[in-house]
């Protein structure tokens, strides 16, 4: 055990089964926030070959398992150093890793350090997001499952939005009504509404699910819709509306599911257009391949 660390404002703590931690009282001055520093004890040295990737792997346990919890503040690079038995450098690695997954926050100064860091479903989105890209998944793919997810959170939000949650999607319905005649900015609020009643479903998987269609989808949704389709969009989220206002479940499933249904059918009318357009420009010894594609798509 190291010395422990003198301060007229902090006490040592010591749980039974984890490392010692030393937590800000309410002496500290006002103004700073109270925070805990977890000091050497928790890890363990790590194999020198792979020191970056078990030095993640340890302090994600110990997030996961509640050793750690979110705000905590974690040793200096120096002491994370010394108790991995590797260089600041590798550990500054590891940091960064843990950062980039969204665990831990970085901040600089004198109060600063590697602290946990919240719960954000921006980074479940992101992972998704990236998943989808690297796998070179289809738009009309990424539309089919998008159906089956959205349909099944509007029927949960049906059944567990409270008088709160409608009146958000309420809202949302009636800041988009008046843009219409734009087109653009109508789809980022269509967009916005679906996020609404992902979280209204209180399910934070179908919610990051969801935000991560909104990042992939948006582009082609601006490119199909028109005053005409906004019509028909806006018409379908005050029906949604209505039905989860009601607690209808199926409602609500059914009027998702015909809503998503007809931006499917333009959306594969769109991809099918340019499938043809590039056929069509395409040299005579690229031909025969594009068309073979374009057929495979349809």
């Amino acid at each position: 055990m190291v010395a422990s660390i003198q301060s007229p404002h902090c006490e040592m703590v010591s749980p039974q089964k984890y490392s010692a931690k030393l937590r800000c009282r309410s002496g500290c001055r006002p103004g700073k926030r109270a925070f805990r520093v977890t000091i050497l004890g928790m890890f363990t040295p790590v194999r020198q070959s792979r020191a970056s990737g078990e030095i993640v792997s340890q302090i994600e346990r110990a997030v996961f398992a509640g050793e750690l919890e979110t705000g905590d503040r974690l040793q200096s690079e120096r002491e994370l150093a010394e108790q991995f038995g590797v260089s600041r450098i590798t550990v500054r690695d590891a940091l960064r890793v843990l950062e980039a997954r969204g665990l831990i926050r970085v901040k600089v100064g004198a109060m600063g350090g590697a602290f946990v860091a919240d719960a954000n479903t921006d980074r479940v989105a992101e992972s998704i997001s990236t998943l989808i890209k690297l796998k070179r998944m289809t738009l009309s793919e990424l539309a089919e499952a998008r159906t089956i997810v959205e349909a099944a959170t509007a029927s949960l939000a049906a059944q567990r939005a409270d008088a709160g949650a409608v009146s958000r999607l309420q809202q949302h319905v009636e800041r988009a009504r008046p843009l219409l005649r734009e087109p653009i900015t109508h789809a980022d609020a269509s967009m916005d509404f679906h996020v609404e009643l992902a979280r209204a479903a209180r399910n934070e998987v179908l919610e990051a699910t969801v935000e991560a269609y909104r990042e992939l989808l948006v582009p082609s949704i601006r490119d199909l819709r028109d005053e005409k389709s906004g019509r028909a969009t806006q018409k379908a989220h005050e029906e949604i509306v209505e039905a989860v206002r009601r607690h209808d479940s199926e409602g609500a499933r059914e009027v998702m599911l015909t809503h998503l249904a007809d931006f499917e059918k333009r959306l594969r009318r769109s991809l099918a257009s340019r499938a043809d357009a590039a056929v069509a420009g395409a040299p005579s010894a690229a031909r025969q391949t594009l068309v073979r594609i374009g057929a495979k798509r349809r």
